[in-house]
């Protein structure tokens, strides 16, 4: 009997099935998408065997997707990861930022406080001020070296650990760390005071308390070596930096480094009286410029424990732009005067006019311009905010003459007092041969920069004519005033096109110039010339034509006749005169090999009967047709020859069928022979070619290939058949439907394309996130628990 109630239990329960089954497939496809590892991948996975470069990669891809540390313990486990497994992953992960930490102190650095970011607007920006540069620049860190032997004037304090090492005739070894009271403890020996001592004079305390217990000490039997064996850290303070805060950095750290480390002044920070604080007193003023100018480390001391270094604000910056070496924002002591701002920045450049700067200073209500002239460079003191403008010098000459055209050295040359033409003329070595003497152009530029010409016959005596500053004498060519003459022949010849014209040129002159004829010329020749005619003529006669017949040997004289000037001369072809039309046939045929066309429509069919048709190692569908054609650019490459594949199993049940290619001259017919393989190219790790294994996909091949890039697009991976036919991949969603494999078959994984090309539509696929997934797990759950309140209801 049929019962509702069990029938309704069992179909709800269906639906909770496939409900978890929907959420698994979401998990894992927001895995596969989101982090770019299979479900199976992560099942599998060896946690002990990940380089640190695979864990890095991992602890990237959580802070991009911004995932916690449970919601990927949660999705690891939901598919396939063991608790224990995961538990190692995740203290590798969490090692990696006490590795950077580490890392950090060893360096110097322990940032405490959030950097201040710059004001990007502020007219002074901290790019432009001279000296930023060395705070910018990770290559000059001032990082002291750990590796050196520790300064004899350096100051022990606690943390510092010591090696105390006695060998000869008596032995011992020790490594002792200064306490909080300022001890160290030796055994045997007892203790030793040491803190606030330099090395130099704790050495000496060390030998005097150790001599008490080893004797051969004194005597020389016995030597005693004393090292550091650690540095200890010291707490400093940073102020008006562009990352101020408290810092732990080694005690070897000096100045310039922890200025380093805390990115330099900041916008309004000086670099000229940067204050370094000990015991609530100024124990030093550090100016940058005399380490930039001079190298001068003589500011660059030690820090120590609770030592405050501050960064007033500015008081004198000003601006130089234009012609010189360095321009650039600078800052200026007082008394500082223009001839200090031109020696920080290097100097006037090459082309700069020096006898007179532009000052744009600031006033109470406005701006005003200052000539600044040689004579005060040197008593100017700049105020704050003072703009200096080193202008150019003009592009012009005081003093030059130029000579063109038809002399031996036409150039620009140095006018003196007194010059003429001849003199000019003499300079470029003389007129050339062909010079057009009775009418050179002398370009005179007058008062009011307007220009003029002066005709000049150069064969008459032109001393009595001075140049004057920028005059230009252009002296033309006979060949320059007539036209260029020449003829043209075409047709049946090797070499058809334009030759240049001389006196008495023939027919057969042009013939053996173009390189004689091709073979199916005839005797016939059409010479058509352009009338030329002073007096008026019909508009309708433009040109004559003329018919003859030549001696294709060139050896009868009498019929080769003169040319005129823009002849045209056309060879024509015998009246029956045909080559033969020809297809090859390449590949698993019985008789492959060129054959000529028989008719006008010869087809593929007709040419595969002609060669003996297909042997039994034929791959029917790899066949294509190899077609010339006129050159196609790509982006990449150019080529004059497509692919056409032939469906031939479609032309043998429907022969008189458009598939049935008809062909053309230059055709290639290629019969491949069955391949066996698959070969894998683009971005992934290795140019594979893998042996086809039936019913498996793009993927299988793909690993083969060692997986794709990080660069790969997987939406347009696609695949080219051996007949030339491309498919790509389609996708839905977050699914990806690749090409089927078939022998001999080439996949290709193209590159990310960042920005889509010209007038093609981006397509954005936004992959699900954490947020998203949460909301699917709780719609599930909103169907599962509605599931078993309908059965206990039914119950």
């Amino acid at each position: 009997m049929f019962n509702f109630a069990t029938y309704l239990t069992d179909f709800m329960l269906t639906i909770f099935r496939n409900s978890l089954l929907l959420l698994s497939f979401l998990v894992t496809s927001f895995l596969t998408l989101s982090q770019g590892i299979s479900a199976n991948e992560i099942k599998d996975l060896n946690v002990d065997q990940l380089s640190k470069a695979e864990v890095v990669k991992i602890k990237n891809e959580m802070n991009s997707k911004n995932m916690s540390m449970n919601t990927l313990e949660n999705v690891a486990i939901l598919n396939g990861m063991s608790a224990t497994d995961f538990s190692i992953l995740k203290n590798r992960i969490e090692s990696l930022d006490a590795e950077v930490n580490e890392s950090n102190i060893e360096k110097g650095i322990s940032i405490v406080e959030k950097p201040i970011e710059l004001d990007k607007r502020s007219a002074l920006q901290q790019s432009t001020i001279f000296g930023s540069e060395i705070f910018s620049n990770a290559s000059l860190s001032f990082e002291p070296n750990s590796n050196m032997p520790t300064p004899t004037n350096y100051i022990l304090g606690v943390g510092d650990e010591l090696q105390v090492v006695i060998y000869g005739m008596q032995e011992f070894s020790s490594t002792v760390s200064v306490t909080r009271e300022g001890k160290i403890s030796i055994p045997i020996v007892g203790q030793v005071y040491v803190n606030g001592l330099t090395f130099d004079a704790a050495k000496t305390q060390i030998k005097k308390a150790c001599s008490k217990i080893y004797s051969s000490l004194n005597s020389g039997q016995s030597t005693i070596s004393i090292s550091i064996s650690k540095i200890r850290s010291i707490r400093i303070t940073i102020l008006g930096a562009n990352k101020p805060g408290n810092y732990t950095v080694s005690s070897l750290s000096t100045v310039f480094n922890a200025l380093h480390i805390a990115g330099g002044p900041d916008a309004n920070g000086s670099y000229r009286n940067i204050e370094l604080i000990r015991n609530n007193k100024i124990v030093k003023t550090i100016d940058i410029y005399k380490f930039l100018m001079n190298g001068d480390q003589s500011d660059n001391i030690n820090l120590l424990d609770n030592d405050i270094i501050r960064i007033p604000v500015y008081k004198n910056r000003v601006k130089i732009e234009g012609k010189v070496k360095r321009p650039g924002v600078f800052e200026l002591l007082p008394q500082e005067s223009f001839l200090d701002l031109l020696r920080y920045c290097s100097d006037f450049d090459e082309a700069a006019y020096k006898s007179n700067i532009k000052l744009v200073q600031n006033t109470e209500k406005e701006l005003k311009i200052i000539d600044l002239t040689e004579s005060q460079y040197q008593t100017y003191v700049p105020v704050s905010g003072d703009v200096f403008k080193v202008s150019s010098l003009l592009n012009r000459f005081e003093n030059k003459v130029s000579i063109k055209g038809s002399v031996f050295r036409p150039d620009d040359y140095a006018l003196y007092d007194g010059m003429t033409i001849d003199d000019l003329i003499q300079k470029a070595d003389g007129l050339t041969e062909d010079a057009f003497k009775t009418r050179a152009q002398l370009i005179r530029e007058k008062e009011d920069l307007t220009k003029e010409i002066l005709n000049i016959d150069l064969s008459k005596d032109n001393k009595g004519i001075k140049l004057r500053k920028n005059d230009e004498l252009i002296v033309s060519s006979l060949f320059d005033l007539t036209y260029v003459k020449n003829v043209t022949i075409g047709g049946f010849v090797k070499k058809p096109g334009t030759y240049p014209f001389i006196k008495n040129l023939t027919l057969y002159d042009v013939i053996i110039q173009a390189g004689g004829f091709l073979e199916g010329s005839s005797k016939i020749v059409e010479i058509s010339s352009v009338i030329i005619k002073d007096e008026k003529v019909d508009l309708k006669e433009k040109s004559v034509s003329k018919i003859i017949e030549i001696d294709t040997l060139l050896s009868d004289l009498s019929k080769n006749i003169l040319l005129s000037p823009y002849d045209v001369i056309n060879i024509r072809k015998k009246p029956v005169f045909e080559v033969q039309r020809n297809v090859n046939v390449v590949g698993q045929v019985f008789y492959p090999g060129d054959y000529t066309f028989t008719n006008q429509d010869e087809t593929f069919l007709d040419l595969i009967n002609r060669s003996g048709g297909l042997r039994n190692t034929a791959y029917k569908k790899g066949i294509y047709v190899l077609r010339n054609i006129d050159k196609i650019s790509t982006e990449n490459k150019e080529f004059n020859a497509v692919k056409i594949p032939i469906n031939y199993k479609r032309i043998l049940r429907r022969p008189n069928s458009r598939f049935n290619l008809v062909l053309k001259v230059g055709d290639e017919i290629h019969i491949p022979k069955v391949v066996n393989t698959v070969q894998v190219f683009g971005k992934v790790y290795v140019q594979a070619e893998t042996s086809i294994a039936p019913g498996r996909g793009v993927r299988y091949y793909l690993r083969s290939a060692g997986g794709v890039k990080k660069t790969a697009n997987k939406n347009k991976i696609y695949l080219i058949y051996q007949n030339g036919k491309v498919k790509n991949t389609r996708s839905f969603l977050f699914f990806r439907f690749y090409p089927l494999i078939k022998s001999g078959c080439e996949i290709h994984v193209p590159t990310k394309i960042d920005k889509p090309e010209e007038g093609e539509i981006q397509q954005i696929k936004e992959k699900l996130s954490i947020v998203e997934l949460s909301v699917i797990s709780g719609v599930i759950s909103s169907i599962t628990g509605m599931v078993i309140a309908i059965i206990n209801l039914l119950q």
